[in-house]
């Protein structure tokens, strides 16, 4: 009985250095993406072009949060700072659609591309199979 609660505080201590690492992690995704926009010259960012699709900007979006992930708000800041103008609401929309469609996980915080979703962001999400 007592080998069990030594394994199980192990697990735990465990669990929590996993979650302390993951987040630093996102803090430094989150600071590569705004590395990266900074370093991009305003006459370099991209500019809106209607072919490209909000579908795939978002795409990309979530491509660079890796496994920060990003939500509505936080899609539409990252590609303000780019030169790009994104609509809240078109982005919020398309961003449950691409979920629905198996595209991204949403783990009730934030969306991400399911190569970058982790064990504990498919607990409780509303899991889509992958499309091929």
């Amino acid at each position: 009985m007592e080998q069990r609660k030594a394994i199980e505080r192990q697990r735990d201590r465990l669990l929590v250095e996993i979650e302390a690492m993951r987040n630093k992690v996102a803090g430094l995704e989150l600071a590569l993406s705004l590395i990266g926009a900074e370093a991009t010259a305003p006459e370099e960012r991209e500019k809106p072009r209607e072919t490209r699709g909000l579908r795939q900007t978002l795409t990309e979006l979530l491509r660079e949060s890796g496994t920060t992930g990003l939500n509505a708000t936080s899609a539409v800041e990252v590609a303000q700072r780019r030169g790009v103008h994104l609509d809240r609401q078109s982005v919020a929309s398309t961003l449950s659609r691409m979920k629905k469609d198996g595209e991204v996980v949403y783990n009730g915080e934030r969306y991400k591309l399911a190569q970058f979703a982790s064990a504990s962001d498919l607990v409780g999400a509303d899991i889509v199979p992958i499309r091929a």
